[in-house]
């Protein structure tokens, strides 16, 4: 998949995306040049265009995202990334959501689940690296938002 040249708009960096005690690292410095399987623009707020700020997501968050990739050797589909005020409030988005950008960025990303073979792949690869999981009828909730409290897991 090829990612679009220049610079997206702006981007922070999670040192604290390296885990440890399991054998999984995700890059303590990841770049865009290190994801494989992402662009930036499957994390843009769906909002339709009218956002009126730059799309920003962790690249620590996408980087634990890109290593679930590899773990579970499936696509994974980006449903929900970043996203605006007025498009979480469009979709009953909670007001301290993980999805909104807080200090430069957000950490949270619903990907499609198609079905639970799917759903138990992704959910053994992702809970050694996410501390907040939320699990729906057809997608999962990942975020390492460290204003939230870690360690839940919830369904929908």
């Amino acid at each position: 998949m090829a990612r679009p040249k220049g610079k997206p708009g702006k981007v922070e960096t999670d040192s604290s995306a390296e885990e440890k005690g399991n054998g999984i690292v995700a890059p303590e410095e990841p770049s865009w040049d290190n994801i494989k399987h992402f662009t930036p623009r499957e994390f843009t707020c769906k909002c339709d265009g009218y956002c009126d700020h730059p799309d920003v997501i962790s690249l620590g968050t996408v980087a634990k995202l890109d290593r679930i990739r590899d773990l579970i050797g499936k696509p994974v589909e980006v449903i929900s990334g970043t996203r605006c005020e007025r498009h979480n409030n469009k979709v009953a988005g909670r007001v301290r959501s993980a999805h909104l950008a807080k200090d430069g960025c957000s950490r949270a990303v619903d990907v499609r689940c198609p079905d639970a073979a799917y759903r138990f792949a992704f959910l053994t690869a992702a809970l050694p690296l996410f501390n907040r999981i939320g699990i729906g009828k057809d997608f999962i909730h990942v975020d390492d938002d460290p204003e939230l409290p870690p360690g839940m897991i919830w369904t929908y």
